[in-house]
């Protein structure tokens, strides 16, 4: 495991796949609207990260992703169950599938890390 510098350093990281509908699309446009509406009211309301990741090119379905970084990770799966409830509540986008994964970065057993060298400082 990593040493952190400070001794009660936490670092979790929260990620939701939020897969939808949106039944009255009728275009590509259409179905962007909802989604910049969606993204535009996520991270707004929840200061977290969110980007459209998949079924960009499809009109009537989507998949956005919302990430949030913090020290406690009960909070942060609050926050993202908060977000699949409030985006289930709208009368635009249905939801299809939603999961939410709580992890460490820098677990041992992850499966993949990205671990390009930092500017300035190198830990060996």
């Amino acid at each position: 495991m990593r040493q952190y510098g400070a001794p009660d350093e936490s670092i979790w990281v929260g990620v939701l796949r939020l897969q939808f509908r949106v039944p009255g699309a009728r275009s590509l446009k259409d179905k962007r609207r909802v989604v910049a509406q969606m993204k535009d009211r996520i991270a707004a309301r929840h200061k977290v990260s969110v980007a459209e990741v998949g079924w960009l090119e499809e009109h009537v379905r989507g998949v956005v992703a919302v990430s949030v970084v913090g020290n406690d990770a009960q909070v942060l799966r609050s926050t993202l169950d908060t977000i699949v409830h409030g985006v289930g509540t709208w009368s635009e986008a249905l939801i299809e599938d939603a999961s939410i994964e709580v992890m460490r970065p820098w677990n041992e057993n992850a499966a993949e890390r990205y671990n390009a060298p930092s500017r300035g400082r190198h830990e060996e």
